[in-house]
């Protein structure tokens, strides 16, 4: 539980971004809670979590930018057809907190949504499906994010 509690006052704190003591006060009840309410659910190491964060970041931010630049040219040029879809890819991840942190990896890039994680399955809807292949989506979605197996 400790282990927890600090790395999520090490977000706290970045996202914050102050040591303001009435901040960290409420960093440390809020921490704390959160590390207590899930403190029986998988296994958090701060060290291992963090090398999984210091993979997974210069992955995913190339990723948010292409993205948002396709979301970008789609918006600004209506004339586009786009193809909307919804597709169901796999995970195999056994972790449920790599799994959360893909399906939200997967939401936070413009022009994909989560919609449901179901045990290993993940349906996600898809602003410009270009291809309805799951070996080309699975390889381009899940396992492009995937650092974590």
């Amino acid at each position: 539980m400790i282990s927890k509690t600090l790395l999520l006052l090490a977000v706290w704190i970045g996202l914050t971004n102050t040591l303001d003591p009435q901040e960290l006060m409420v960093g440390v009840i809020a921490s704390l809670g959160v590390a207590y309410f899930f403190g029986g659910t998988g296994s958090l190491h701060l060290g291992a979590t963090l090398w999984k964060y210091a993979r997974f970041t210069p992955i995913f931010i190339p990723a948010l930018i292409r993205s948002n630049l396709q979301v970008a040219r789609i918006v600004l040029t209506p004339s586009l057809p786009i193809n909307p879809g919804i597709v169901k890819l796999k995970t195999h991840l056994k972790n449920d907190y790599d799994k959360l942190l893909l399906a939200n990896a997967i939401t936070l890039t413009p022009g994909t949504l989560t919609l449901d994680l179901d045990g290993e399955d993940l349906y996600i809807h898809i602003l410009d499906l270009k291809t309805t292949d799951t070996a080309t989506l699975q390889k381009e979605i899940v396992e492009g994010f995937t650092v974590f197996s």
